[in-house]
C-alpha cells in the first residue's frame, strides 16, 4: 500500500526526456539510455514510501522550501513533500555535474 501519490511536474518529466534522447541519440547507447531512465523512473516511483529518507538539500533557500535531493545514477532527484495531502512532487532531474541552484 503506498502511503503517498508521486507527482511528476513538467520540468522533471522532460528532464527525463532530454537525458534518455541525449543518451540515446547523442551518444548513441539506446540500451544504456533505457537502462538509466528505467533506474531513476523506479527510484522516483519507491518516493510513495518514506520520502522523507533523503537530507533536504544544503543550499539554505532551497532548504527552507523543503526540497530534498535523491542521487540516482549520475543525476540527481529534486523534490518536495507535501505531508498534508500525501504528496511528493518531483521538481527536477538534473545530471550530478551541473549547476543545479539554477535550475530548481
Amino acid at each position: 500500500m503506498k502511503e503517498y501519490s508521486v507527482i511528476l511536474d513538467n520540468p522533471a518529466e522532460e528532464d527525463m526526456l532530454k537525458l534518455r534522447r541525449y543518451i540515446s541519440k547523442t551518444l548513441r547507447e539506446p540500451v544504456i539510455a533505457k537502462r538509466i531512465y528505467s533506474s531513476i523512473k523506479a527510484e522516483i516511483l519507491s518516493l510513495d514510501h518514506n520520502p522523507l529518507r533523503f537530507p533536504v538539500v544544503r543550499d539554505e533557500l532551497y532548504a527552507s522550501l523543503g526540497i530534498r535531493c535523491m542521487p540516482v545514477e549520475n543525476y540527481l532527484t529534486f523534490y518536495s513533500v507535501d505531508q498534508t495531502a500525501k504528496e511528493v512532487h518531483i521538481l527536477r532531474v538534473l545530471y550530478n555535474r551541473r549547476e543545479w541552484q539554477t535550475l530548481i
